[in-house]
């Protein structure tokens, strides 16, 4: 199977749309090779060595964790979906397709490994009061970041560093990805490296370079 792209949306391949061959897969977990992507400045080539994930804003003590220090934290693995906030658009407009890879391949299904986000933000002794929201940001060309609500990161949501038994690939976020269930992928942030505790919505929300 063959992972098609589109580089006609984009100068170069590294930052253009890979869609999922739904309609030659078997089962819901897609392989980690054949998942669904997005970028818009390429990849990023980071070394887990001299990686770190900050945690900050509304905490009592902020913390930076290397790798190895997530790694040895209590884990999870869980099957969630990702899609894309664009999924289907094809259909909006009547437009008439192949197959499903290019109607529906903004869609997979992975298992996830990696720390919740409750326990890292317990960890850091966050605001129960007055937090409400968290910024995600990416280790990225443009240091993307995004705003979820503190209820869904809460919840379920992963600092995952796994993907169906493996590390992440780099074209997924290695060393590391925020995971939210139930959120677009666009707030999935790849290359996370800081996640910040608020009590109200960021105003300035880059330009995403690492959609889904």
């Amino acid at each position: 199977m063959i992972k098609r792209q589109s580089p006609g949306l984009t100068q170069t391949n590294q930052a253009s749309v890979a869609f999922t061959p739904l309609q030659n897969l078997f089962g819901m977990i897609t392989p980690s090779g054949l998942h669904f992507e997005r970028h818009h400045q390429g990849w990023v080539d980071i070394d887990p060595r001299r990686h770190r994930l900050m945690i900050n804003g509304l905490v009592e003590t902020p913390l930076v964790f290397t790798m190895e220090e997530l790694l040895r934290m209590p884990s999870v693995s869980r099957i969630h979906f990702l899609e894309c906030g664009a999924n289907t658009g094809l259909e909006w407009g009547n437009v008439a397709v192949p197959t499903v890879q290019y109607s529906h391949g903004m869609l997979s299904a992975s298992e996830f490994t990696g720390v919740p986000v409750s326990l890292l933000l317990e960890r850091a002794g966050f605001d129960r009061k007055r937090a409400t929201v968290l910024l995600a940001e990416g280790a990225d060309g443009s240091s993307m970041t995004r705003t979820i609500n503190l209820e869904n990161a809460l919840d379920d949501a992963l600092v995952a560093y796994g993907q169906n038994g493996e590390m992440l690939r780099p074209e997924n976020g290695y060393p590391l990805r925020l995971v939210v269930p139930g959120v677009q992928g666009v707030s999935w942030v790849k290359w996370l490296r800081r996640l910040e505790v608020g009590n109200a919505p960021w105003g300035h929300q880059r330009r995403s370079s690492a959609l889904c």
